[in-house]
């Protein structure tokens, strides 16, 4: 029991057990523990290979079935589980032909076929290796823990198999930084030391990334320009952020500098490295590939036609134009409406069609839900092809580099067919569990197949409650802002509910869900609300101006401006006019949590509101801007002369200027080795406070990254803002299992 809960009021014994009965509730709802409540969450589809049949897992009463689905045939049938195939090699990278590609001494070799080894480049070296990771990715540590050999980075073949077109970056200048674990995994007395190479925000600029092309028949190699932002398509995106011509005589590739105004499809002649830009656009404050950042470049190159699909928000809208290759010029917009499109599923280049994901355009509903188009190249035709009043969640392909943190090892499972007629459809809301069906994107979008529908009794039986959706205004009267609240079902006070506002305000991706528990493309934090119902708050999440998926000026609102309360304001204005809407919401009880770029905005919020957010929980929060890996304030400051980090705006988008300002309980913390949002800046805003003279909470979670949020850091979330909130001591004797 720590020292100030003395100072809480004595509880009874009956009090006490009510308590704890709250935590074991908030427990067993924990984001981890959700999937195991229930069956048939998603379907994952495994292309056969033939025609566009598929096979995918489900959950029965019993155990797993394997399931395979013909579509022209209209069938769906259990099968035995095809045996096991054999697994590729441990850091291997397998090409179409069968050749494959691994790392050794910080150079690039290759495998043939019939296992002979063959050295591919000759000049690597230590911290500027050939299709290496570079420590500036932040996910350096956690993957040397784990042991996990990681096949060649920024590295792909042609469609063939015969070229390989790689990278490295040049780290060597860098100062090597500690982390130091306290408690060593092998069990060794002495602190282990991990030891990442990352340039630091206020620090030079590393120097331009090296690009070669391998001509893997004939031995050989050419060099390639990729200065400025080129490179970096290669080792977030992967494959899917690379266009070949079907003779492999060139390659096209995407160069668009973070927080920049413009953009370039670059081609490159294999045979020479020769570099042409092709298309060239310029906006006027920011150009954006895509409004989700965690999302590919939405970018099609149709070389056999010299043309390029290429994302804009130029008219206001985030839509998709046709250009052409020759002349650089823009021929048309292809889709249309008060829209975002937000994900490429498919173009055809026969048909003249491309499938894609967006927002929907219809009043009252939520403007994040998710909807499957088609439009023609040529411009004039488009059609909606999920129009129920739902979310259509279909994964599309993503970036490479994301799928390796978080795919867990599976395969890439995407919704649509290899030849972009069908796709699998997740139609769900917040309230409303999903039920996954075919469709078939040549008959306007019809239903083919009911695949499964999800089996959610055990959640409920959990005490699982769905949160809703709510609309309120922003601070200027007149924008509609969006957000997702969930009610407890036996507050202690059914009319004084306390609130906690789970926050992630950044530019990145939308927060507020739009799917059922467990769905694709969101910040996930939407599995953390029944926690903190269970506890009896009411949970509260928001998305104000700034955030991805709405108009431009709403969508960068913050762009240019977050030294101030731009968009943060929002937050307030929502939790107010909810209150308005929900009289047993204690505005005077308000509490806010966030992890990582959100745990900057719950200090933030703490700070710059202080008669608002009573309790606060920082996680991993990024509080000092020079600490960031360089570039990462692009969003905001813009990019070349733009990005200015001397002056006092530049110092004013991190927390510590701030410090004098807190008034309320908050809770610093951070895993000793995160490489992400590092642990430095929590000492820093911590060090700033001491020097302002307040009280605070630290901890520091022995040997956890970014990444691990575990029960036991989860429960002493609960306990602060049960301390701060409910005025009560947290069960003493509850450890969540």
């Amino acid at each position: 029991m720590r020292d100030h809960d003395h100072q809480l009021p004595t509880v009874s014994g009956r009090e006490a057990a009510d308590l704890a009965a709250r935590y074991r509730s908030a427990a067993a709802l924990l984001p981890e523990r959700q999937a195991a409540l229930m069956r048939n969450r998603r379907v994952e589809p495994m292309w056969t290979g033939v025609g566009d049949s598929f096979t995918y897992v489900r959950q029965s009463a019993t155990g797993e079935e394997t399931v395979l689905v013909d579509p022209a045939a209209g069938t769906r049938e259990i099968v035995e589980p095809e045996p096991a195939a054999e697994g590729s090699t441990p850091g291997h990278l397998r090409g179409p032909d069968g050749r494959s590609l691994f790392l050794r001494d910080h150079d690039l070799w290759a495998v043939d076929l019939d296992g002979r080894e063959s050295r591919l480049t000759d000049d690597g070296e230590a911290w500027f290796a050939w299709g290496a990771l570079p420590d500036n990715s932040m996910m350096a540590v956690p993957f040397r823990r784990m042991g996990i050999v990681l096949p060649p980075m920024a590295t792909l073949h042609s469609p063939s198999g015969r070229f390989v077109l790689t990278m490295r970056v040049d780290e060597r200048g860098l100062v090597p930084t500690p982390r130091i674990e306290n408690v060593a995994p092998s069990g060794a007395a002495r602190p282990e030391v991990h030891e990442i190479r990352i340039r630091l925000d206020d620090e030079e600029a590393l120097p331009a990334a090296e690009c070669r092309i391998l001509d893997l028949d004939a031995g050989t190699g050419v060099e390639v320009d990729v200065v400025d932002g080129l490179g970096e398509t290669l080792f977030l995106n992967g494959t899917s952020g690379v266009f070949w011509s079907a003779d492999e005589s060139r390659v096209f590739l995407l160069r668009h500098p973070g927080g920049g105004r413009t953009v370039t499809v670059v081609e490159v002649d294999t045979a020479t490295g020769t570099r042409r830009d092709t298309v060239h656009v310029e906006e006027d404050a920011l150009f954006e590939a895509n409004q989700f950042l965690y999302s590919l470049p939405l970018l099609h190159v149709l070389p056999e036609t010299e043309e390029a699909v290429l994302f804009s928000q130029r008219d206001g809208w985030g839509h998709l134009y046709l250009h052409d290759l020759r002349t650089g010029m823009r021929r048309h917009r292809i889709t249309d409406g008060d829209l975002v499109v937000r994900d490429l599923l498919h173009v055809d280049a026969e048909r003249r069609e491309v499938l894609f994901v967006a927002g929907t355009d219809e009043p009252d509903l939520h403007p994040g839900l998710r909807r499957v188009y088609r439009a023609s190249l040529d411009g004039g035709r488009q059609q909606l092809l999920t129009p129920e009043p739902v979310d259509h969640d279909v994964a599309a392909p993503e970036p490479q580099f994301f799928h390796l943190v978080f795919g867990g090892g599976k395969p890439v499972s995407r919704s649509t067919s290899p030849s972009g007629r069908y796709f699998v459809d997740h139609q769900s809301t917040v309230e409303e569990p999903p039920v996954i069906v075919l469709r078939d994107a040549h008959a306007e979008g019809a239903v083919v197949m009911e695949l499964e529908r999800t089996d959610v009794t055990r959640l409920l039986e959990a005490g699982y409650r769905p949160p809703r959706h709510f609309r309120v205004r922003s601070e200027d009267g007149s924008t509609d802002l969006w957000g997702a609240v969930a009610l407890p079902d036996q507050p202690l006070d059914p009319e004084r509910i306390p609130i906690v506002e789970h926050v992630y305000a950044g530019f990145q991706i939308p927060h507020v869900p739009v799917s059922w528990v467990g769905g694709g493309k969101t910040s996930g934090a939407h599995g953390n609300l029944p926690s903190l119902t269970a506890l009896g708050f009411a949970a509260v999440m928001v998305d104000g101006r700034g955030t991805p998926g709405r108009d431009r000026e709403f969508r960068q609102w913050t762009s240019g401006h977050h030294h101030t309360t731009r968009g943060l304001e929002d937050h307030v204005t929502a939790l107010r006019g909810l209150a308005e809407e929900l009289p047993q919401l204690d505005l005077t009880r308000v509490g806010v949590v966030g992890h990582s770029y959100g745990g900057y905005h719950a200090a933030r919020l703490m700070l710059m509101f202080p008669e608002v957010y009573r309790a606060g929980v920082s996680s991993a929060g990024v509080h000092d801007p020079r600490k960031v890996a360089r570039g990462g304030w692009s969003w905001h400051m813009g990019a070349g002369p733009h990005y200015d980090r001397t002056t006092a705006e530049y110092l004013q988008l991190g927390n510590l200027h701030l410090a004098d300002r807190l008034a309320g309980d908050l809770l610093l913390c951070c895993g000793e080795i995160d490489e992400n949002a590092t642990v430095d800046h929590t000492f820093a805003l911590a060090d700033a406070l001491i020097r302002a003279g307040k009280r605070f909470d630290l901890k520091i979670w022995p040997g956890l990254n970014h990444y691990q949020l575990t029960p036991y850091v989860q429960m002493c979330f609960w306990d602060h803002f049960t301390r701060s909130l409910l005025g009560l001591a947290p069960p003493s004797d509850f450890t969540p299992a």
